[in-house]
């Protein structure tokens, strides 16, 4: 046997932490070729001091042969390194069973070292194709698919469960993910992540939710998420039994965004140059809670003296009146979410509805939330749908309306007071038949969503910026090419879109959702146009 030394050097060398291996004195390495790689191969033995049988105990064993297994180790050297390991075998005369010594530098029946193992598993966390890993380290696919479903299998998704209540979002990852944002999903009890899923569009979303039991998903009974369309079509299709409930951020955020928007419309109609600046000036202390607004004076140079953000707030309330009335509810709904009062939300909500509320849900088949379950509430809300979108009757003018029993009544008085007969026989019987067949109905309109969200995502990799839509049609804009131009170049190539030469939309364009191959053709156009 070689020198200690030396063995140590080798285990060293191929970080081995087994005393039951050694090494013989001559020809412990050559090197040879297999393909186009060059491996080292270190020649070893595993032998272990046997007292008795692992299976009966009998002390009455002998040596039997032995047996060979090759390793692949880490790469050394710019070599690829195996370990060819010759293993004592034994054999027990009484029960007649073999057996040989196991060893820890890899699993039983592993050709693969448990630290070429972690190597691969540090790289599977990179953005680094399965293809790559195995041709770098000399192994087959399969073998590098193999070792990620060990080193993550705590991860692997139960498809025959998922819990009461999931929370739903999206991150950005990395560059060549379609739509370039992933999808996360975590259980709401112990914050545990679920599962990351590549694309957070609608399509990718449904093929992959549709893997889990009908039995998984009618066990979730809550969904928190944002207010992104495709999520609320994905709970209608996919978790039929489950509630959406909007996450404090988002609501935050949407009552934020229509509480500026209200202060800039404000402050484009005010006259006085001075009072104008200052609301353009202070905007983001008019955001903030109140009661944290900061009372310590510092000098302004817009006031010429000295004062506290609290008092810059006061100012521009009483030379506002209108602006005051719109930032007190803004603040109550604010302390009642920043306080978890919710009921008190829902009050403030209420009080201020003191006029008919009438919601126009021409498009809420495309994917939207319906107010319908507002009227069961609220004497003074009034929903509107109509035929001619989702049922395709454009030509007949049909629609209906729901709310409460006076406000039904009220429009029936109003109708029968000008004309009785608006529509005829035929258009009622169409109506009726049309919410007969509901199968076809959501096939028809989960093919229209799917349709959007497949171009959607093709526009966005063609440059375009895409509008989240829960309609029959998209709103699309490019960064390189101005709407007005694209409209013509199009119509010239005989692809028909609608253009609005009006303010803040005259860089858009209206894309209504075809068939798969109109859309298909629809970006052929523009791809040879761009």
């Amino acid at each position: 046997m070689i020198s200690l030394s030396l063995s140590n050097f080798i285990k060293t060398i191929l970080n081995i932490q087994d005393d039951n291996i050694s090494f013989p004195e001559e020809d412990f390495c050559q090197i040879i070729q297999k393909g186009n790689y060059v491996i080292k191969v270190f020649k070893g033995f595993l032998k272990s001091n046997y007292c008795s049988c692992p299976h009966c105990n009998s002390k009455n064993i002998v040596k039997n042969g032995s047996r060979e297994r090759n390793i692949k180790f880490i790469p050394f050297q710019n070599y690829n390194v195996e370990l060819n390991l010759s293993i004592q075998r034994y054999i027990c005369k009484d029960c007649k069973k073999t057996f040989s010594p196991s060893t820890s530098i890899a699993k039983d029946n592993s050709n693969i070292s448990n630290n070429l193992k972690y190597t691969i598993a540090q790289e599977l966390q990179e953005n680094i194709s399965l293809t790559f890993i195995a041709k770098k380290y000399n192994l087959s696919i399969s073998s590098v698919q193999r070792i990620m479903d060990e080193c993550y299998s705590d991860f692997k998704v139960n498809k025959d469960h998922l819990p009461e209540t999931i929370c739903i979002d999206e991150f950005k990852s990395v560059k060549n993910i379609d739509g370039a944002m992933s999808f996360i999903f975590a259980d709401y009890q112990t914050k545990n992540i679920i599962d990351i899923v590549e694309d957070r569009r609608l399509n990718s979303l449904t093929e992959y939710f549709s893997r889990f039991s009908l039995e998984a998903r009618n066990n979730v009974k809550y969904i928190c998420m944002d207010m992104y369309s495709p999520y609320i079509s994905l709970v209608k299709s996919i978790f039929p039994k489950a509630e959406i409930v909007l996450d404090k951020f988002h609501i935050v955020n949407l009552v934020n965004r229509a509480f500026n928007q209200t202060r800039i419309s404000i402050m484009n109609s005010i006259q006085d140059d001075s009072l104008k600046r200052k609301l353009k000036l202070f905007w983001k202390s008019l955001l903030k809670y109140y009661p944290d607004l900061c009372q310590v004076n510092y000098y302004c140079q817009s006031f010429k003296r000295k004062l506290s953000s609290k008092d810059k707030v006061d100012y521009l309330l009483d030379k506002c009146p209108e602006l005051e009335a719109n930032f007190n509810v803004y603040q109550d709904i604010i302390q009642a979410i920043k306080h978890n009062n919710f009921k008190r939300f829902e009050e403030i909500v209420k009080n201020n509805l003191n006029q008919l509320v009438i919601v126009d849900e021409a498009y809420v088949d495309f994917g939207a939330e319906s107010a319908v379950k507002l009227i069961n509430k609220y004497d003074n809300v009034l929903v509107v749908q109509t035929f001619s979108k989702s049922r395709s009757m454009a030509g007949i003018r049909l629609g209906y309306a729901l709310g409460c029993e006076s406000i039904i009544e009220g429009l029936n008085r109003l109708k029968f007071s000008f004309n009785s007969y608006t529509i005829d026989r035929i258009s009622i019987e169409a109506g009726i038949e049309s919410f007969k067949d509901n199968e076809y109905f959501e096939k028809t309109n989960a093919k229209i969503i799917q349709t959007r969200e497949k171009t959607s995502g093709k526009l966005e990799k063609l440059g375009f910026k895409v509008l989240n839509s829960s309609a029959n049609f998209i709103f699309i804009s490019h960064k390189d090419i101005y709407a007005s131009d694209l409209y013509k170049e199009l119509k010239e190539n005989g692809v028909l879109v609608r253009y609005f030469s009006k303010d803040r939309i005259d860089n858009y364009l209206r894309v209504t959702i075809g068939t798969d191959e109109e859309m298909g053709i629809f970006i052929e156009k523009l791809e040879d146009l761009l």
